[in-house]
């Protein structure tokens, strides 16, 4: 049986830079195994080719949309197959070194092979035994589709599945109002699709401030996009060459397509979690502070153990599951200051808590509040959805969150992340001069308000 000091399964952002970390200055043999897609969902099927999709029909839109500015042009004409051969060379650019970094550094890699442990440090990997001193489970969650009678039966798509449509549909159901369905939804809205958004819950961007998701409801109704919440999906039945979906309340909805976008879970059996006596649940395999599973040998990084899936976040994890598994350095992650976006047009960002998470933690807050239309820039760019919402503490001024909704909200947030990981006090920040006319204004009003 062929030993390791270190095995990890899974290639993607927490594999991967697990894999570098182990290595480094060390004389360790270390096996990463990677059974679909080298680079995982992030750059393959997620983050990368979505983000140039949404790119493409921003373009779309704003020629769509000229003569606000009085700019006159024709309706623009969508190439589905260039768009998405464009999205796919994006992604190959940011895969073009292949496992030879991996090589490089010293370390062994397997792909594709599936690697499923069998046992205490014991795994196959494309049915050959392997020993391992210690595991590495970085192998990501897949897509949770809902028990919905005849959804699997009348077919759907997942985000992979959006991605290999070889022609745009002409009608789109979207189940979930999550990030990943608010993007797909305007995407494919903005590329001439009739799109229609349905939602268990009552509001949209669950995770969000309330007031986030309300701007982006409005931002999607302005451009016609349908929205359905507080709506159950009861069954789906395929009608001809087409789907239909029925609810408790109200007539049918009739698409050619159904998107699956309500979150992702984790097949523990297929990766042996139970043989090797791994606890986990359908949201993710269980770990301590120091990402250690329930077994002493065995560690685990990135979006497998739930939580925060974000591809910065399973960076960060995967070099500090590795250090603890090959040196036991005892590293624990601190996520106190995570920030996350949502790429929709305008694009919502959040660090930190949300009022009623930082008022449940017993915070006496004070809150701090600038709607985007109110800023000199947004008049001049024709913004009108969007606020900026900050959340801080009353007695020590310590900014507790930040929620932005705005056309660059992707790169105001990290004003907030500067401002929480150094822990500033808002009023500092509130007196201190902000480029005009630019959005980051509106931050210094929120914090302002905050401020007292």
């Amino acid at each position: 049986m062929t030993a390791y000091d270190l095995v990890i399964v899974g290639g993607g952002a927490a594999g991967s830079e697990a894999a570098f970390a182990a290595a480094h200055g060390s004389r360790h043999r270390i096996l990463l195994a990677e059974a679909r897609h080298f680079g995982g969902t992030c750059t393959n099927h997620g983050c990368v080719p979505t983000k140039a999709l949404v790119r493409s029909a921003k373009i779309a839109h704003t020629i769509r949309t000229a003569d606000r500015f009085g700019v006159y042009a024709d309706e623009p004409r969508v190439e589905w197959p260039e768009v998405i051969a464009r999205a796919y060379a994006v992604r190959d650019y940011m895969l073009r070194f292949g496992v030879t970094p991996f090589h490089e550094a010293g370390v062994e890699v397997r792909y594709p092979a599936r690697a499923v442990l069998t046992g205490e440090r014991t795994l196959e990997v494309d049915g050959e035994p392997v020993e391992a001193r210690a595991v590495l489970l970085a192998a990501g969650l897949d897509p949770a589709v809902p028990p919905v009678p005849g959804l699997r039966e009348s077919g759907y798509l997942d985000n992979e599945g959006a991605l290999s449509l070889r022609q745009l549909p002409r009608r789109l159901a979207v189940l979930g109002s999550g990030p990943i369905g608010c993007e797909f939804a305007q995407v494919f809205a903005r590329f001439g699709v009739r799109v229609t958004v349905i939602e268990l819950l009552d509001r949209m961007l669950p995770p969000e401030e309330p007031e986030s998701g309300q701007a982006v409801r409005d931002a999607f109704e302005a451009e016609g996009i349908a929205v359905r919440l507080g709506a159950k999906l009861e069954r789906v039945e395929r009608a001809g060459s087409s789907r239909r979906l029925h609810f408790p309340e109200g007539p049918p909805l009739d698409v050619d397509e159904v998107l699956v976008a309500t979150g992702r879970s984790l097949d523990g059996a297929a990766l042996g979690l139970d043989a090797a006596g791994i606890a986990w649940t359908p949201r993710g395999i269980e770990v301590d502070e120091q990402l250690r599973t329930s077994q002493p040998w065995a560690w685990a990084a990135g979006d497998v153990i739930g939580g925060a899936l974000f591809t910065h976040v399973a960076s960060e994890l995967g070099t500090i599951a590795a250090d603890n598994a090959l040196h036991g350095t005892g590293r624990v992650a601190d996520l106190r200051v995570v920030p996350r976006v949502t790429f929709t047009d305008p694009e919502v960002a959040s660090v930190g808590l949300t009022e009623r998470q930082a008022r449940e933690a017993g915070h006496d807050v004070r809150i701090g509040f600038a709607e985007v239309a109110g800023a000199e820039k947004a008049q001049i760019d024709g913004q009108v959805h969007g606020h900026v919402k900050v959340v801080a503490d009353a007695a020590t001024g310590e900014l507790l969150g930040c929620h932005i909704v705005a056309e660059t909200a992707g790169d105001m947030i990290h004003e907030a992340v500067a401002i929480m990981a150094g822990r500033v006090p808002v009023q500092v920040v509130a007196r201190t001069m902000h480029a005009y006319p630019t959005l980051s204004e509106l931050m210094r009003t929120a914090l302002g308000q905050a401020a007292g």
